[in-house]
C-alpha cells in the first residue's frame, strides 16, 4: 500500500509538471527507483531496461516526436512495475493520448505526454495482480 500511494504521487507530480511545463524534472525518475526498491525482483531490472526501448527509438527516429523525459520516465515506471506491466501503461497512456487529442481535434499538434503515460501507469497498478 505504501509502494503505491508513492507511486501515485510522485506520478501525479511528474503529470502536473509535464502539464504546465512540458519538462518532466530528473528527480522523477529517481524517485521512481527508489519506490521500485520496495519489493524489488528481477522483473524490475528488467522493466527498467526493456520498456523505454520503444520510446527512445521513436525519440531517436523523429526529433521533437517523444523528450527524454517520456522516456526517463517509462524507464521509471519499468522499474516499479515490471516489464509486461509496464509495456501495457504504455500502449494505455499512448491510446489515451491519442483518443484525447482526436476527440479535442488537436492532430498533428504537440503535447505533453507525461500526463497520460503516468495515468496509464496508474491504471496498470491498480488492475494488475500483485
Amino acid at each position: 500500500m505504501i509502494k503505491g500511494l508513492l507511486f501515485f504521487s510522485v506520478l501525479l507530480v511528474a503529470a502536473i509538471h509535464d502539464a504546465k511545463t512540458k519538462i518532466i524534472p530528473d528527480t522523477i525518475h529517481v524517485l521512481l527507483i527508489l519506490i521500485s526498491l520496495i519489493g524489488f525482483d528481477w522483473n524490475s531490472l528488467f522493466g527498467f531496461f526493456l520498456v523505454p526501448i520503444p520510446f527512445m527509438l521513436a525519440a531517436l527516429k523523429k526529433s521533437e516526436s517523444l523528450g527524454g523525459g517520456d522516456v526517463k520516465l517509462m524507464a521509471g515506471i519499468g522499474c516499479v512495475l515490471g516489464v509486461m506491466e509496464g509495456f501495457s501503461a504504455g500502449a494505455i497512456g499512448l491510446s489515451l493520448s491519442i483518443l484525447t487529442n482526436l476527440i479535442r481535434g488537436k492532430r498533428n499538434q504537440p503535447f505533453a505526454l507525461g500526463p497520460y503515460l503516468a495515468a496509464g501507469a496508474m491504471i496498470i497498478f491498480l488492475i494488475a495482480p500483485k
